[in-house]
């Protein structure tokens, strides 16, 4: 009876934890920033900018890549200033976009910026737009 209550209690806990993968290591979303385009670039060591400073007016490339996938076809990423002036607790939002996703696991677009100062992008996909997916910080100088 023994024997058999512990087969009973050893199955149940590995098909638990099997089952519901909880060994399995969860791989960190990627979001890489650059002054160059990523689709034509064949060196990414190179088009990886140093520290992630920018020039203001400089086109600023991101390429966003998600291992798990995104839920739905759709993706939303924010330009957040950190601002003293700004109503919400020093943040100011400059750029919030949604944009269809051509791929499932990776997306990339550019935007461009024409004030100085400590920026953050903020990926979410669009059915939770509570929690982003990444954040990072940038900077934008003269």
């Amino acid at each position: 009876m023994k024997k058999l209550i512990s087969i009973f209690f050893l199955t149940g806990i590995f098909s638990a934890c099997f089952g519901f993968n909880l060994f399995k290591n969860k791989i960190e979303p990627v979001l890489i920033l650059s002054d160059k385009n990523p689709l034509e670039v064949s060196d990414v060591e190179k088009a990886q900018q140093k520290a992630n400073v920018f020039k203001i007016n400089e086109r600023i490339y991101f390429t966003f890549h998600i291992e798990d996938g995104f839920k739905s076809d759709y993706v939303k990423y924010q330009i957040v200033r950190q601002d003293d002036n700004a109503h919400t607790g020093g943040y100011a939002r400059i750029m919030n976009v949604t944009k269809r996703l051509d791929d499932k696991y990776t997306f990339s677009d550019y935007f461009v910026l024409s004030r100085g100062g400590r920026y953050y992008i903020q990926i979410f996909d669009i059915t939770n737009l509570n929690q982003w997916l990444k954040i990072s910080s940038f900077m934008v100088v003269n």
